[in-house]
Protein backbone atom coordinates (compact mmCIF):
# COMPACT_ATOMS: atom_id res chain seq x y z
CA UNK A 1 0.00 0.00 0.00
CA UNK A 2 1.02 3.59 -1.09
CA UNK A 3 -0.01 6.90 1.23
CA UNK A 4 0.38 10.13 -0.33
CA UNK A 5 -0.47 13.57 0.75
CA UNK A 6 -1.50 16.12 -1.38
CA UNK A 7 -0.99 19.67 0.39
CA UNK A 8 -2.57 23.17 -1.13
CA UNK A 9 -0.58 25.42 1.58
CA UNK A 10 -2.36 28.97 2.29
CA UNK A 11 -0.07 31.63 3.45
CA UNK A 12 -1.60 32.06 6.38
CA UNK A 13 -3.39 29.61 8.62
CA UNK A 14 -6.18 31.87 9.38
CA UNK A 15 -7.25 30.44 5.55
CA UNK A 16 -7.98 27.58 4.44
CA UNK A 17 -4.93 24.67 3.35
CA UNK A 18 -6.40 21.88 1.06
CA UNK A 19 -5.07 18.24 2.08
CA UNK A 20 -5.96 15.47 0.52
CA UNK A 21 -4.65 11.28 1.41
CA UNK A 22 -4.49 9.49 -2.06
CA UNK A 23 -3.72 5.37 -1.10
CA UNK A 24 -2.89 3.24 -3.51
CA UNK A 25 -3.43 -0.55 -3.20
CA UNK A 26 -2.57 -2.97 -6.16
CA UNK A 27 -3.45 -0.48 -8.81
CA UNK A 28 -6.38 0.28 -7.19
CA UNK A 29 -6.26 4.64 -5.65
CA UNK A 30 -8.74 6.10 -3.43
CA UNK A 31 -9.07 9.32 -2.19
CA UNK A 32 -9.13 8.68 1.62
CA UNK A 33 -9.39 12.22 2.71
CA UNK A 34 -9.85 15.27 1.31
CA UNK A 35 -10.35 18.39 3.63
CA UNK A 36 -9.77 21.85 4.43
CA UNK A 37 -7.39 22.61 7.45
CA UNK A 38 -5.68 25.94 8.79
CA UNK A 39 -3.32 25.80 11.60
CA UNK A 40 0.79 24.00 11.01
CA UNK A 41 0.12 22.04 14.57
CA UNK A 42 -2.99 20.69 12.95
CA UNK A 43 -1.09 19.92 9.29
CA UNK A 44 1.68 18.21 11.54
CA UNK A 45 -0.42 15.99 13.51
CA UNK A 46 -2.58 14.57 10.27
CA UNK A 47 0.80 13.88 8.91
CA UNK A 48 2.03 12.13 11.79
CA UNK A 49 -1.47 10.10 12.08
CA UNK A 50 -1.36 8.72 8.16
CA UNK A 51 2.31 7.90 7.45
CA UNK A 52 2.50 8.94 4.12
CA UNK A 53 5.34 7.74 1.39
CA UNK A 54 5.36 11.32 0.60
CA UNK A 55 3.90 14.43 1.23
CA UNK A 56 3.66 16.92 -2.12
CA UNK A 57 3.15 20.40 -1.65
CA UNK A 58 1.94 22.88 -3.92
CA UNK A 59 3.94 25.75 -2.32
CA UNK A 60 7.25 27.54 -3.36
CA UNK A 61 9.94 25.59 -1.12
CA UNK A 62 12.58 27.71 -2.01
CA UNK A 63 13.58 31.42 -2.67
CA UNK A 64 15.51 32.38 -5.64
CA UNK A 65 19.56 32.23 -5.10
CA UNK A 66 19.67 35.49 -7.62
CA UNK A 67 17.34 37.51 -9.69
CA UNK A 68 13.53 37.34 -8.98
CA UNK A 69 12.85 34.01 -10.41
CA UNK A 70 14.17 30.41 -9.44
CA UNK A 71 15.46 28.44 -12.64
CA UNK A 72 12.16 26.03 -12.25
CA UNK A 73 10.17 28.90 -12.32
CA UNK A 74 11.06 30.07 -15.25
CA UNK A 75 10.94 26.05 -17.17
CA UNK A 76 7.25 26.68 -16.20
CA UNK A 77 7.22 29.99 -17.66
CA UNK A 78 8.84 28.93 -21.07
CA UNK A 79 6.14 25.54 -20.95
CA UNK A 80 3.11 28.38 -21.02
CA UNK A 81 2.33 28.67 -16.92
CA UNK A 82 2.17 31.66 -14.83
CA UNK A 83 4.18 31.27 -11.72
CA UNK A 84 4.36 33.83 -9.17
CA UNK A 85 8.12 34.90 -7.73
CA UNK A 86 8.44 33.87 -4.13
CA UNK A 87 9.36 36.97 -4.11
CA UNK A 88 6.35 38.62 -4.42
CA UNK A 89 5.23 40.22 -1.47
CA UNK A 90 1.94 38.58 -1.26
CA UNK A 91 3.57 34.84 -1.78
CA UNK A 92 6.77 35.56 1.23
CA UNK A 93 4.73 34.30 4.05
CA UNK A 94 3.29 31.43 1.68
CA UNK A 95 7.36 30.13 0.80
CA UNK A 96 8.37 30.99 4.28
CA UNK A 97 5.67 28.76 5.46
CA UNK A 98 5.90 25.80 3.26
CA UNK A 99 9.81 26.07 3.72
CA UNK A 100 9.17 25.69 7.63
CA UNK A 101 7.02 22.31 7.25
CA UNK A 102 9.17 21.02 5.04
CA UNK A 103 11.99 21.02 7.58
CA UNK A 104 9.40 19.50 10.22
CA UNK A 105 8.36 16.96 7.80
CA UNK A 106 12.15 16.04 6.52
CA UNK A 107 13.14 16.07 10.49
CA UNK A 108 10.15 13.71 11.01
CA UNK A 109 11.76 11.52 8.35
CA UNK A 110 9.21 12.13 5.17
CA UNK A 111 10.03 12.46 1.69
CA UNK A 112 8.69 16.13 0.53
CA UNK A 113 8.67 17.60 -2.76
CA UNK A 114 6.89 20.65 -4.64
CA UNK A 115 4.61 20.51 -6.98
CA UNK A 116 2.42 22.73 -9.57
CA UNK A 117 -1.07 21.76 -9.61
CA UNK A 118 -1.90 23.61 -12.38
CA UNK A 119 1.01 21.80 -14.59
CA UNK A 120 -0.16 18.35 -13.49
CA UNK A 121 -3.99 19.28 -14.74
CA UNK A 122 -2.91 20.38 -18.20
CA UNK A 123 -0.27 17.65 -18.30
CA UNK A 124 -2.98 15.08 -17.43
CA UNK A 125 -5.71 16.62 -19.37
CA UNK A 126 -8.01 17.18 -16.57
CA UNK A 127 -11.08 19.65 -16.10
CA UNK A 128 -12.16 20.60 -12.97
CA UNK A 129 -16.04 20.65 -12.27
CA UNK A 130 -17.15 23.89 -11.26
CA UNK A 131 -18.57 23.55 -7.87
CA UNK A 132 -15.58 21.72 -6.79
CA UNK A 133 -13.50 23.43 -4.17
CA UNK A 134 -10.42 24.73 -5.30
CA UNK A 135 -7.92 23.84 -2.22
CA UNK A 136 -9.35 20.34 -2.51
CA UNK A 137 -9.19 20.09 -5.69
CA UNK A 138 -5.69 21.25 -5.84
CA UNK A 139 -4.33 18.80 -2.91
CA UNK A 140 -5.63 16.43 -5.04
CA UNK A 141 -4.05 17.61 -8.18
CA UNK A 142 -0.59 17.47 -5.74
CA UNK A 143 -1.29 13.80 -4.36
CA UNK A 144 -2.12 12.70 -8.21
CA UNK A 145 1.68 14.40 -8.95
CA UNK A 146 2.72 12.29 -6.32
CA UNK A 147 1.58 9.08 -7.91
CA UNK A 148 4.01 10.15 -10.73
CA UNK A 149 6.47 10.55 -8.44
CA UNK A 150 6.20 7.56 -6.71
CA UNK A 151 5.45 5.24 -10.39
CA UNK A 152 8.62 7.01 -11.95
CA UNK A 153 7.22 8.81 -14.54
CA UNK A 154 7.60 12.72 -13.96
CA UNK A 155 10.47 15.41 -14.28
CA UNK A 156 12.03 18.10 -12.41
CA UNK A 157 12.08 21.62 -13.42
CA UNK A 158 15.06 23.10 -12.24
CA UNK A 159 16.09 20.81 -9.14
CA UNK A 160 12.48 21.98 -7.69
CA UNK A 161 9.20 21.75 -8.99
CA UNK A 162 8.06 17.83 -9.61
CA UNK A 163 5.46 17.57 -12.80
CA UNK A 164 3.82 14.27 -14.18
CA UNK A 165 5.50 12.86 -17.56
Amino acid sequence: MMKIIGIDLAGKEKNPTGYCVLVIEQEQEKIERNVLLHYDEEIINEIKKENPNIICIDSPLSFPKSGYFRESDIELKKRGFKPLSPLFPGMKPLVERGIRLKKIFEEIGYKVIEVFPRATEKILNIEKEKRVNKDLYDAFLCALTGKYYMKNQYEILGNEIVIPK
